[in-house]
């Protein structure tokens, strides 16, 4: 990373940090969750999904904090933005983790990616101007963002061409792609992550740090590290009813991935295009699997 001459900055948006007004839009679809959960699930189970969401929160703050400190040491609000930060992550945690009620049947968990996905889009409503300029909501492309799309494009078209040749290679017989695994893959999670992650938490950070590394060819700063090291410990580090889980391969795994991401991100100004790289590896993977099905004289999807 070199240093790059500071940005002007035209207009302020304002941003969660500089107002709470979206915190209440926010608790009311989080409260609705809950209370309709609860319903099913009973008020035990909800509080004891809560407390183990907050208490993982806190975790994940206190485990990049030495590195949060370093970030914002000295610069005005860091407390605020600090707090901002945790109730994002709270928030995400306490919609993940409600005990599952609705869509038993179905393989994958629908209902917190939903919950989740709803509590972010208040948030995004109620501070539109800096959704779409800061954090990447809006449909527009940077200039020079044309790297990133190839990034995309190479993740995409590589990992279905090795699919396809490891299941030629392993002569599986040809199956269709399970519907329900194709569109979890294309919708939820990865849209999710995309709009907290690499949408708000990175808008924040960015606003709060500034971007004064050029890393290629993108303007970053602390907030690409930060976002990229909470990304790792997410899918690494996590406290759940049965005790902690650590795997510090996936957090490093994963962490990396949350780079290449977070640069997508930064590269395009597009939190969109950022959503397409995340997909890209499991989709082209999906893909693979559906032209091996086709190849074999089955649907593509089942």
């Amino acid at each position: 990373m070199s240093a790059s001459p500071p940005q002007s900055v035209t207009a302020v948006r304002v941003g969660p940090v500089d107002t709470w007004r979206w915190l209440g839009p926010v608790l009311l679809v989080l409260a609705a969750a809950t209370v309709l959960v609860g319903v099913v699930a009973g008020p035990v189970a909800v509080l004891r999904s809560g407390v183990i969401g907050l208490a993982d929160t806190a975790i994940t703050v206190a485990v990049v904090g030495p590195l949060l400190a370093v970030a914002l040491w000295r610069r005005p609000g860091a407390l605020r933005v600090v707090a901002v930060l945790a109730v994002l992550i709270a928030c995400s945690r306490w919609a993940h983790g409600l005990p599952e009620s609705f869509g038993t049947g179905l393989e994958w968990n629908w209902q917190g990616k939903t919950v989740e996905l709803l509590w972010l889009v208040a948030l995004f409503l109620a501070l539109g101007p800096w959704a779409r300029e800061e954090a990447g909501l809006g449909l527009g492309l940077r200039a020079g963002w044309r790297p990133a799309g190839w990034v995309v494009a190479g993740l995409f078209g590589g990992f279905a061409l090795l699919t396809l040749w490891s299941l030629a290679d392993a002569g599986t017989a040809p199956a269709p792609m399970d519907t329900e695994r194709f569109l979890f893959d294309v919708g939820h999670p990865n849209l999710v992550e995309e709009l907290l992650v690499r949408g708000a938490m990175l808008a924040v950070l960015d606003r709060a740090c500034g971007t004064p590394w050029r890393f290629l060819g993108a303007d970053v700063g602390w907030g690409l590290v930060l976002t990229s090291l909470w990304f790792g410990l997410w899918h690494g580090l996590v406290l759940t009813a049965d005790g902690f889980v650590v795997d510090l391969v996936a957090v490093l795994s994963t962490g990396l991935v949350g780079l290449l991401l977070g640069w997508v991100r930064a590269r395009s100004g597009s939190v969109w295009l950022a959503y397409a790289a995340h997909c890209a590896v499991e989709v082209g993977q999906d893909a693979g699997v559906m032209v091996w099905a086709v190849l074999g004289g089955n649907a593509p999807l089942g």
